[in-house]
């Protein structure tokens, strides 16, 4: 039983981690076209984007506590 629920967890984390670099990494890339250097914005906002997965992560485990 406890197997299973660390899978979810660990699920879940991949899940949301991937989630936010994606999105992350999008809007690093539109900034990268407009305001400064392409690596550096994609770079930064994927970086961005796994602290936004690692904050989602933490909300929905809360919500589901609650």
């Amino acid at each position: 039983m406890n197997d299973k629920k660390d899978n979810k967890n660990f699920e879940r984390t991949i899940e949301c981690m991937a989630r936010g670099i994606m999105v992350g990494g999008s809007i690093g890339a539109i900034a990268g076209w407009f305001f400064m250097d392409f690596q550096r914005a994609l770079g930064l906002g994927m970086l961005v984007g796994c602290l936004a997965g690692l904050t989602m992560k933490s909300a929905r485990d809360k919500r589901d506590r609650d």
